[in-house]
């Protein structure tokens, strides 16, 4: 178990951890990314959706 806990600290050690700057523009494109998508999932959500009650009226 202490061999386990010096190895990861020793670990640690080699890890490039990202600057603010890198941090703060992963940041914002991730969460373009997310609102793009979701706009993009409600857009189609709801043409199907108006594709849908369309055909159902256009039946009955």
């Amino acid at each position: 178990m202490i061999g386990f806990i010096k190895d990861s600290i020793r670990e640690f050690k080699h890890v490039v951890w990202p600057t603010k700057k890198e941090t703060t523009t992963f940041f914002f494109m991730v969460v373009t990314v997310l609102i793009l998508f979701g706009v993009y999932l409600f857009l189609f959500s709801n043409l199907f959706s108006e594709f849908i009650f369309t055909l159902k009226n256009l039946v009955s």
